[in-house]
């Protein structure tokens, strides 16, 4: 800290004791002008995936929010909206690029973009104008990058809230945090915020140290002699990225049931349940044990980050290779200690991962991608509304493969979206047909897994 700095003053910080120090730091921190904020390495990665998906809404949050059982307050909801605006800076950054550089630019004042309609048609026609709102290309420079649309549904008890919004600036915890916000009494008094620049300056300071040297360490031993990407219908890097399509699929209760059983048989969590199910379809498919899939992670584990509105979500590799002896249980339990190891990890950039695996498309290091949704607690409430939200299919594919598992206690369900320029529906209708059926067979948590892994040999193998 002291390079560079006058002898007089390097004299007198090196007296400070490391208490002063840490005050000192967090005291420039807060004076640090915000014009010289640097992007995050994901926010980095963000921008380049916007201009190579051509406009096409990848890196978008589209969520349809539908408010039933009491009527509601359009314009009050519109005020709280503004208000948690205010409170988020960013919600108030735009990015500009000068000679290659990129610079997130916080505004004082960026209001949100706010549209009043009506939705008397329900789901779908709440879900069209969602994807009508996702699909308007977002200028980064100019900014807002947040809309709202409010509408009125089909009675006076049905409201409609839909949520469009860039993930440079917001991911999947900060929309909690908006419906936490909307939720909220207006007698209880708004939890304490923290500005997103100080997210952004802390992960630097962390990866530049032991720490993040460490974590450096760690996971370019974990993807040494890395797995090739999956089999494709089509070659790789030949069609534009980004276009995709979705095959939903849904489980009964006790299959749900019975996954989250047989983790908890073996001392793992749910996620890893269903993990093991993913592994074991991809393997099959692939005719390989040993399967790479891209896991997200909050980065949130820090008490003081949970208030943070921003794309502060990571990517993180989950390597599942070894199954023992192939029993449901062994798998499970494989699963669950390599989200455990790498989770020892998981605020590393998975953008500065080295690794000679490298691939087309917008994401260089993920082919597959597995989305795990924890049920929710409970209902939550606004305005004595009930709150219901869906994930709305933008018609895009930010992976060549992902598939997103909901369990809830009445059964799962989920999807496996994909880029239409690498598979065919057919490929995808297949995988989905089998993981159904590996998850039935899972949640009975005996036996080996079945399954044949021919029928792939045609395809582009790692293209």
């Amino acid at each position: 800290m002291t390079a560079g700095v006058p002898a007089e003053l390097a004299a007198r910080l090196a007296a400070l004791t490391p208490d002063q120090l840490d005050r000192l730091r967090a005291r420039l921190r807060e004076q640090a002008p915000r014009a010289q904020a640097r992007p995050t390495p994901g926010q980095e990665r963000l921008w380049r995936a916007h201009h190579t998906a051509a406009g096409r809404p990848v890196d978008v949050v589209c969520q349809a929010v539908r408010l039933t059982g009491a009527p509601v307050d359009l314009d009050l909801l519109a005020e709280r909206v503004q208000g948690f605006v205010r409170a988020h800076e960013a919600l108030r950054t735009t990015f500009e690029e000068h000679l290659g550089v990129v610079r997130p630019v916080v505004h004082e004042d960026l209001p949100p973009r706010l549209v009043r309609t009506r939705c008397p048609g329900g789901p779908e026609q709440a879900h069209a104008l969602a994807r009508e709102l996702a699909h308007e290309p977002f200028d980064l420079a100019e900014g807002p990058l947040l809309r709202v649309a409010l509408a009125e549904g089909a009675s006076g008890e049905e409201a409609w809230l839909l949520v469009v919004v860039h993930n440079l600036v917001f991911d999947a915890w900060s929309f909690e945090l908006l419906l936490d916000e909307l939720a909220r009494d207006p007698a209880v008094p708004a939890p304490a915020t923290r500005p997103f620049g100080r997210f952004a300056l802390e992960q630097a300071e962390s990866t530049a140290g032991p720490q993040g040297r460490a974590a450096a360490r760690f996971w370019a031993d974990e993807l040494a002699d890395a797995p090739p990407p999956l089999a494709t219908d089509r070659p790789r890097g030949q069609a534009a990225p980004g276009t995709g399509g979705r095959v939903d699929f849904t489980l009964p209760g006790a299959v749900a049931q019975g996954i989250a059983e047989a983790a908890r048989g073996s001392a793992a969590t749910a996620y890893a349940g269903w993990a093991a199910v993913a592994w074991a379809t991809l393997a099959e498919f692939s005719g390989r044990a040993d399967v790479l899939l891209g896991t997200f992670t909050a980065n949130r584990d820090r008490p003081d980050a949970q208030q943070t509105v921003g794309y502060l979500l990571n990517v993180l590799p989950l390597r599942l290779r070894d199954p023992g002896d192939g029993t449901w249980g062994a798998r499970i339990r494989a699963a669950h200690t390599a989200s455990k190891r790498g989770l020892r990890h998981a605020a590393y950039p998975a953008e500065l991962i080295t690794t000679e695996r490298r691939l087309p498309g917008l994401h260089p290091l993920f082919d597959v991608a597995f989305v795990f949704d924890s049920p929710a607690e409970g209902p939550r409430r606004v305005q004595g509304a009930v709150v219901s939200t869906s994930d709305v299919d933008k018609g895009v594919a930010r992976y060549g493969l992902t598939l997103a598992v909901h369990p809830a206690p009445e059964g799962a369900s989920g999807w496996i979206e994909y880029d239409t320029g690498l598979y065919d529906r057919s490929t995808v209708d297949h995988l989905a047909e089998r993981f159904t059926a590996l998850a039935a067979q899972a949640s009975g948590a005996a036996g080996p897994v079945s399954g044949s892994a021919s029928g792939h040999a045609s395809r582009e193998a790692g293209q």
